[in-house]
């Protein structure tokens, strides 16, 4: 709009039932870099009073009664972020459009009328989250790794019981830094605290589960409220996480009737646009292009790089048509300078942890410098990531490059890591070299060791 474009958009809520009548649609935690997008444009009315997340607490358990391994690391050397509720920033952005210059259209767009609305439009764009809508736009099944949900997810909200901010939850053992707490168990699934900024209560922690079906974490069916689920959760922290215990002790639930989410959904990749039934064309953008499993904390700030992203490209398009070519090419330059990147690392996430993997961690809990620049900032730029990430010779080289004495608290822990390690390089160039299946690795990772 403020280069003169004439955009409609269309919200099946109003303001006021965005902020207090809808459930949260995201938890993600936005890094800076993704507040910055907003500052720029105008759009940020929340990082000076949020929540400030400086970075990460992690605990990774290989095995289910096995002591964790630690490591702490800052996102973007510790420029803060937050979890920012989502219906206060729809909300806002909605009571400003019209004063911008833009049209706004309070209506449930059907899929017959999207039909209708791209055949008069220049260019129709269509961010519709998880909704039916997006079937409009096919599954790209060459991109999409997944077609079946790989979590049962559950989400809510805590507060501190005893009146404490909850960022002392984790200060101390995060070296004094305000943390997001993730939870790696790799055999159950995931559990991440993410510092948020609620509507109505201000400074409190996201809570979500990822849980694998069938294991020890998937409590969660049949939640029909915020306080079935945390109910359900502080189950799951007790039974796995008992270095967590007094903090459960501590945590209340918020008065937000709509404060919660449970479900479960594929990551799937669409494809460049999707013709309508009379001929006109819409593109996908955020999570309707690119749908992730929250486990990277890569959804919100993918949907914003994109949304600005396309924007920029729309502008530098000029006088010319919007065609299926333009569309196509828009499409491929995003997969390929951000999005497939994104996609991977967080597919990756989702899967047992490869020799690689191994190799980072390890590091990654001896040297907070090495978890800082090699894999905490990572999340904010994943294609930092490749090839190491996936290659366990570039792994390696970047580990090297890092070596370390480890601290004291890892020194009686690390050597049961290593040598699994170890073990596991030697299996696997074993079944290698005598062309045995080895199953759970891929072609490329035998290569690789």
């Amino acid at each position: 709009m403020n280069e003169g474009y004439a955009v409609t958009l269309y919200s099946d809520r109003t303001p006021d039932q965005w902020l207090n009548q809808s459930a949260p649609t995201g938890t993600a935690f936005l890094y800076a870099s993704t507040i910055d997008i907003e500052r720029d444009l105008g759009m940020d009315y929340w990082s000076d009073d949020m929540f400030e997340g400086h970075g990460v607490l992690l605990d990774f358990v290989p095995k289910v009664g096995m002591k964790p391994m630690t490591a702490t690391g800052l996102f973007e050397h510790g420029r803060p972020g937050c979890g920012i509720d989502q219906r206060m920033r729809v909300s806002r952005w909605l009571e400003d459009f019209e004063s911008r210059g833009g049209k706004l259209v309070i209506e449930t767009v059907t899929a017959e009328r999207l039909d209708e609305i791209s055949l008069k439009a220049d260019l129709t764009v269509l961010a519709a989250g998880k909704g039916e809508l997006n079937k409009a736009i096919a599954r790209d099944p060459s991109r999409s790794h997944y077609s079946n949900p790989q979590r049962k997810l559950a989400m809510t909200f805590a507060k501190s019981k005893s009146g404490r901010h909850p960022k002392e939850w984790f200060n101390a053992r995060a070296n004094g830094m305000n943390a997001a707490k993730f939870d790696f168990f790799a055999e159950e699934g995931e559990c991440f605290w993410v510092p948020y900024y609620h509507k109505d209560e201000g400074h409190i922690y996201c809570l979500l589960w990822e849980a694998k079906e069938g294991r020890r974490m998937d409590k969660f069916d049949g939640a029909k409220s915020s306080a079935d689920i945390l109910n359900a959760g502080k189950s799951v922290i007790r039974d796995l996480c008992p270095w967590e215990h007094d903090i459960v002790d501590d945590l209340q639930a918020i008065d937000d009737p709509y404060g919660w989410v449970a479900g479960r959904f594929p990551p799937t990749v669409r494809m460049p646009f999707g013709t309508m039934p009379s001929g006109g064309k819409v593109i996908p953008v955020g999570d309707t292009a690119v749908l992730f499993d929250p486990i990277g904390g890569q959804g919100g700030n993918h949907a914003a790089k994109h949304a600005k992203w396309l924007a920029d490209r729309v502008i530098a398009r000029g006088d010319k048509a919007f065609d299926a070519a333009w569309m196509t090419a828009a499409n491929h330059d995003w997969w390929n300078e951000y999005a497939k990147y994104a996609y991977a690392f967080n597919n990756t996430l989702l899967e047992p942890v490869t020799v690689a993997g191994k190799a980072l961690l390890m590091e990654v809990a001896r040297n907070e410098k090495f978890a800082t620049e090699r894999f905490f900032n990572g999340f904010t730029n994943p294609k930092s990531f490749f090839p190491y990430f996936e290659n366990f010779k570039e792994a390696r080289k970047i580990v090297k490059a890092y070596k370390t004495t480890p601290p004291e608290r890892l020194r009686a822990d690390l050597p049961i890591w290593t040598n699994a390690l170890k073990v596991e390089i030697a299996a696997k160039s074993l079944f290698a070299k005598n062309n045995y299946p080895s199953p759970g690795y891929k072609t490329s990772v035998l290569e690789d060791v």
